[in-house]
């Protein structure tokens, strides 16, 4: 378990900053933004914001619609210094109007309620209030870029929050914090159990650079937990709770890792895993499957990054320089000077390290819902459908997140129930 100072929370969000940088000057110092050659739905576009603003995922994964815009228009109407006068939420000052500052004053808010009701002995509701405080920390510390000293303090409090929703809700079951190492550094998950009096298949989760570990509650709550499976869920190198990690071209590793941690529990049936991922997750995912079937029952992959996004500068010319900072920011690299970080992602292609093959075909069972004019590309369906003996491709239209958590997410829960099945 992560070590934290036993700061009061006000003391953590509201103490003093002197030396730290805006967000948006972060890996991407002195850059333009981009002109766009298209504004995809799925990517949270918004004009006038340095963030892509994905509102209704948000509400979707736990927050309140009014919290949300109440702190965005706070945002939208301060006249603050920004650091890019053309972008919202780049105000260069902690304080009224500043990203971090409003969306985690909506977190303490919900937070000191969660302690008050709890006195009162109100379980589930203070559990409510503790996982908005969660979701709105988690929207502060967004985009989680390394050298973010506000974001990271958003985030430590939105884990803090996320386990005391959990450990004061008595119908909740069970969540541990695996703490495990690549060989130099720590990291850590998150496992969900829905009890710990029997053995449960486990879905491994790595979301993408946008998602941290708090981002899958729902989809477990709502999907996993009901059909008895549990859920272990990890943070991309570079991000969080695997902060210490960098991203390189063995993305796999951390999923290695995390299954030598669950093979070790009594609680998690080793037969029985799955692992789902989520654009670069399931990059991580599937180089996973490709070289090691023998440890996973079933794939799911969501927007799966195969080739194309690493490679292709068409995609890069649709990607907002905030999803480019973040890509830069854990390769040690700065977006301004674009040329210079896209060699550098096309070592994570899994076609450039000679891992897809239509003569070596995987195993184990992939499901796959991607969405059609985004970063999966019709190349890299094709390449994973040469790649696995057993494969369901969804194609989805291009109608943003809210259609694509409706679609993929309930496929990939019905799959991964029935190949996870004894």
């Amino acid at each position: 378990m992560e070590q934290e100072q036993p700061e009061n929370l006000s003391e953590i969000l509201f103490k003093p900053k002197f030396d730290y940088i805006e967000t948006s000057v972060i890996s991407n110092s002195g850059a333009a933004l981009p002109h766009l050659e298209a504004h995809d739905p799925m990517l949270g576009f918004a004009s006038g914001w340095y963030r892509p603003v994905h509102r209704f995922m948000w509400i979707w994964s736990g927050g309140n619609a009014l919290d949300i815009d109440e702190a965005l228009a706070n945002i939208a109407t301060s006249h603050g210094n920004r650091s890019r006068e053309d972008c919202l939420d780049t105000q260069k000052d902690y304080g009224p109007g500043n990203w971090i500052y409003e969306f985690g004053v909506v977190g303490q808010r919900r937070s000191v309620l969660a302690a008050q009701v709890a006195k009162e002995g109100d379980a589930l509701k203070a559990s409510h209030h503790y996982r908005m405080a969660a979701r709105y920390f988690a929207i502060a510390a967004y985009p989680n870029l390394r050298g973010d000293s506000l974001a990271a303090d958003a985030m430590l409090l939105c884990r803090r929050n996320y386990r005391s929703m959990i450990e004061i809700d008595p119908t909740d079951g069970d969540l541990q914090e695996l703490t495990m190492s690549d060989g130099e550094r720590k990291f850590t998950a998150y496992l969900h159990l829905p009890d710990r009096s029997s053995l449960h298949p486990c879905v491994l989760i790595l979301g993408s650079y946008e998602q941290n570990i708090t981002d899958f509650y729902r989809f477990y709550r709502d999907a996993l937990k009901p059909r008895g499976i549990a859920a272990c869920v990890v943070d991309l190198p570079g991000l969080g709770a695997s902060e210490r990690l960098d991203l390189n071209s063995d993305t796999s590793l951390i999923v290695d890792k995390a299954l030598d941690c669950l093979k070790e529990l009594s609680t998690i049936d080793s037969t029985r895993i799955g692992l789902m991922g989520v654009r670069v997750g399931g990059t991580s995912c599937m180089r996973e499957c490709l070289l090691k079937p023998q440890r996973v029952k079933a794939l799911v992959m969501l927007e799966p990054a195969v080739h194309s996004m690493f490679t292709d500068p068409r995609l890069h010319g649709r990607m907002q320089l905030c999803l480019r900072s973040l890509y830069a920011n854990r390769l040690n690299l700065d977006a301004s000077s674009w040329e210079t970080v896209t060699p550098q992602l096309q070592m994570l292609s899994l076609k450039v390290q000679g891992l897809l093959s239509s003569s070596a075909r995987c195993k184990v069972p992939c499901y796959v819902s991607a969405v059609e004019n985004s970063f999966t590309s019709a190349e890299d369906l094709k390449l994973i459908e040469n790649s696995f003996d057993s494969q369901h491709i969804e194609v989805l239209k291009n109608q943003g997140k809210a259609h694509f958590l409706t679609h993929g997410l309930d496929g990939a829960a019905a799959f991964l129930a029935e190949k996870l099945a004894d």
